[in-house]
């Protein structure tokens, strides 16, 4: 995760699920998850049932470990949002979104082991294919065209993530966010190189490491410090990037109108309650292990 507090604390939401509107997505988001993981592999048979299994294991962790924190962080949010956003702030949203990343990533590939080791030829042509679209379709959006499109695109993708939370921006907000997006031209193309690169080294992975019992341990690591492994030009870009994008972020909120603060503290203590709510409505355990028993999962 990067350095960032609008934009972070957004990850955290999707990453919970959370928003009045959407307490129904995550009630059956084990579904929505199947549907990716069967977009990404193309899993058939037995390896659709572990998977089901495997992601029921995983809601009921994440709801009953994870969505009080959530709901912790959101409260927080929205207090420091309604006094002003310091540097402070910022380094606090970075470390707790990181936590959280980092808690999802450990548990998340403890659930996903039994189904990486059920993977076969065809899946891993399946997961090549995939990566190949993903990778012409980031290079159709960010690198197309001269610099200044891309620079616009970069913005408006920004625009969008300030506006879900603060309402319509101002002239001189999307100014200070276009002036960002042209700040590290270089920046898509890096990141489309590392993008690669880690797609390489995930598939080596889980081809070296399928039937160990390291497996679990692996992916944790991978997924977990995905930003050690990058090339020295990467590296010094992100922290460029997070330097500048901490900048803005502080910029924004001394432009930002008494309305805008206004709803972007409503938007965090919406999420804090959905958090709150969603949480008291844990699967019952015995449902879950009851899925982990008929395949063998648990004892």
């Amino acid at each position: 995760m990067r350095g960032r507090l609008l934009l972070v604390l957004a990850a955290a939401a999707v990453l919970a699920g959370c928003g009045t509107a959407v307490r129904l997505a995550y009630n059956n988001s084990d579904f929505a998850l199947r549907l990716m993981a069967n977009e990404y592999f193309d899993l058939e048979g037995d390896q659709v049932d572990i998977l089901k299994a495997q992601l029921a294991r995983f809601h009921e962790w994440h709801r009953r470990e994870e969505m009080p924190i959530y709901a912790s962080v959101f409260r927080s949010a929205a207090e420091r949002v309604a006094d002003g956003i310091e540097r402070a702030d910022v380094v606090w949203a970075v470390a707790e979104v990181r936590a959280r990343y980092l808690a999802l990533a450990t548990q998340g590939s403890e659930e996903a082991a039994p189904v990486v080791a059920s993977l076969k030829p065809d899946n891993f042509a399946a997961l090549e294919k995939k990566f190949a679209r993903g990778n012409a379709k980031f290079t159709k959006e960010y690198l197309s065209g001269d610099q200044a499109k891309r620079d616009r695109v970069r913005a408006k993708r920004f625009e969008e993530q300030f506006e879900m939370f603060m309402g319509d921006l101002t002239d001189e907000q999307r100014e200070l966010i276009l002036r960002f997006a042209q700040s590290q031209p270089r920046m898509s193309e890096v990141r489309l190189d590392e993008r690669k690169r880690r797609q390489q080294e995930f598939v080596q992975l889980i081809k070296q490491y399928q039937t160990s019992p390291e497996l679990a341990e692996r992916l944790g690591d991978y997924f977990g410090n995905w930003e050690r492994d990058g090339s020295p030009e990467h590296a010094q870009l992100v922290r460029e990037w997070e330097d500048r994008l901490v900048k803005l972020i502080l910029d924004i909120d001394r432009t930002m109108t008494a309305e805008q603060r206004s709803r972007l503290v409503q938007r965090f203590e919406a999420y804090a309650e959905d958090c709150q709510v969603l949480a008291r409505q844990g699967r019952p355990a015995g449902e879950v292990r009851a899925a982990l028993l008929d395949l063998g999962l648990a004892h």
